[in-house]
């Protein structure tokens, strides 16, 4: 399935997915949508995602699933990077960006 991707401008780990070439304008949200989701910007454009096959930051059945009953799918990614230094001295810093 190929899907357009949008980011939320209000925060950066909210996406709504849909088919891709739905003009996101014209859709009939429900009153229901994360009020985050209301001003988006394009990030990705017919982006291919095959059900069951294992995405970084994506759940590509989830979303299959819920552009299948829906028209559309709302989803969030987070992505943390943790980094160890241990000095000369055995002793370690935590570093988190």
């Amino acid at each position: 399935m190929k899907i357009d991707i949008y980011r939320s401008t209000k925060n950066r780990s909210k996406f709504l997915s849909v088919p891709a070439g739905t003009e996101v304008a014209k859709m009939p949200f429900p009153a229901k949508l994360d009020l985050d989701l209301r001003n988006v910007f394009r990030f990705k454009c017919e982006h291919e995602i095959i059900p069951n096959k294992h995405y970084i930051a994506l759940d590509a059945q989830d979303v299959v699933n819920q552009i299948e009953s829906n028209g559309f799918a709302q989803h969030s990614a987070t992505i943390t990077a943790t980094t160890n230094v241990v000095s000369k001295r055995g002793f370690s810093t935590r570093f988190t960006p």
